[in-house]
């Protein structure tokens, strides 16, 4: 059992960089332990950042399903993500914050068409993004949020199109 703070952060900084996902949820953290700690899981997570950026890792905390996600990152882009992809996935992020959070598929597949195949298939199969058939909407998960916070700080759709327009 796990009774003093020191010991707390060094487990759930253990768990994060141990869960193949890189992530928790803030709720699954109750859990945990046999007996509630009184601590304040906020400070808990200062503690675990500045513990796992010493050895050049950020933690990012991000919503998801009216839950709190902790997200392992780490300096610059993913191996396994091609550009096209990381484009795709910065106009699905884009259009979600500001058109609608829950896309409708039916519309993505027509804004994506010419890439739907791969690299939308690719960022679902991967969980950047997740399918809710039974709602017919498509949403970035944590892990897709987290992955483009290294890519491009201000993720705004006009600031891609002027990208786009530019080249």
């Amino acid at each position: 059992m796990i009774d003093n703070r020191e010991e707390f952060v060094k487990r759930i900084a253990t768990l994060i960089l141990t869960n193949p996902q890189k992530m928790i949820r803030k709720a699954d953290l109750k859990n945990l332990y046999d007996r509630p700690l009184d601590l304040d899981l906020d400070t808990i997570f200062n503690d675990v950042y500045e513990l796992l950026n010493k050895v050049g890792f950020e933690l990012i905390k991000t919503h998801f399903q009216d839950h709190i996600y902790y997200v392992l990152t780490s300096e610059g882009k993913e191996d396994n993500i091609t550009p096209s992809q990381y484009g795709v996935l910065a106009l699905i992020i884009a259009l979600s914050k500001e058109v609608d959070e829950n896309m409708k598929i039916e519309d993505l597949k027509e804004i994506f068409k010419e890439v739907w195949d791969n690299d939308v298939h690719f960022l679902i199969n991967n969980d950047y993004l997740r399918v809710f058939d039974e709602f017919g909407i498509i949403k970035v998960t944590p892990l897709g949020k987290a992955t483009m916070k290294n890519v491009i700080k201000d993720l705004q759709l006009k600031n891609l199109i002027n990208l786009f327009e530019n080249e």
